[in-house]
């Protein structure tokens, strides 16, 4: 029942990063190549586009790690595997999901007293004028949403560990 809830909100969730991230490329992409023409042939530069491609890829960054996590292409050491005994690879795999919810933990506190400190100080950004904070606020997100991979990831992990083991106790049963 927990597996099927969250896998549901695994699909909404990737909807949203994998969206975001097409939206959030697409516009830099977009103001990078409309900021070329407009600074070389028109000669008129956008004097906000740079802030604006700038605050995307920071975005891009943040949803990313989440992606990472969720499509399994998070920081690992591939070495370990090869030298670590089957049995102890599980244990491994499940000591690496542990440090990426501290990890995300982490991101979702230090990120949230960031965002609230520069929300609290007014800062704005230099071209657009919009709250710093604003742009701050992925950071906590970014957490957010890797606490939940791990979260799933571990949860994965642990029915998988419990489907393999169901079988060998029905064997011993016969």
């Amino acid at each position: 029942m927990v597996s099927s809830m969250l896998a549901k909100v695994d699909k909404v969730l990737a909807r949203f990063e994998d969206g975001s991230m097409i939206f959030f490329m697409g516009l830099a992409i977009t103001l990078t190549f409309t900021q070329v023409v407009m600074r070389y042939v028109f000669d008129a530069p956008l004097y906000w586009a740079e802030e604006v491609v700038l605050y995307s890829i920071i975005i891009m960054s943040f949803i990313g790690i989440s992606i990472g996590i969720r499509m399994g292409s998070h920081i690992s050491v591939n070495l370990l595997d090869a030298v670590v005994p089957e049995r102890h690879i599980r244990i491994l795999r499940g000591g690496v999901m542990i440090l990426g919810i501290a990890f995300a933990l982490a991101l979702i506190y230090f990120g949230g007293q960031l965002f609230l400190n520069t929300l609290n100080r007014g800062q704005l950004s230099p071209a657009l004028r919009i709250p710093v904070a604003a742009i701050y606020g992925i950071i906590p997100l970014a957490g957010l949403l890797s606490l939940f991979r791990y979260i799933h990831a571990l949860v994965q992990l642990i029915q998988h560990e419990e489907q393999q083991e169901a079988p060998e106790e029905n064997l011993r049963a016969m």
